[in-house]
């Protein structure tokens, strides 16, 4: 039972404490396969819309910085700015569904 507790927790913790919390859970719950497997999950999937967002700053700061400041890259930022929207959504709902599945299995 507190397995699941835990499981689910991992991946909830995009509401309250997104990546600190699974990678806590991660490094604690070292001795329990199913923990520390969801944990990874958890944390990896929190923190790739972080890791998205600064290569997409450094991006355009690398090529403001080559190019100038009007080198017109509006429309490539704008798509991969959407981009990393999108899979910021679908990874969120996805933890918010996998922790319901923790809970309900």
């Amino acid at each position: 039972m507190e397995h699941k507790v835990v499981n689910a927790l991992s991946y909830f913790s995009i509401l309250f404490l997104p990546v600190i919390f699974p990678l806590v859970v991660w490094i604690v719950g070292s001795g329990e396969q199913t923990i520390t497997t969801n944990a990874k999950k958890a944390f990896w999937s929190q923190l790739l819309p972080t890791i998205m967002a600064f290569a997409l700053f450094f991006f355009v700061a690398i090529y403001g910085l080559t190019n100038g400041a009007n080198a017109g890259l509006g429309w490539l930022t704008g798509l991969f700015f959407g981009l990393l929207c999108l899979i910021s959504v679908v990874l969120w709902f996805y933890n918010i569904v996998m922790g319901i599945r923790m809970l309900l299995a």
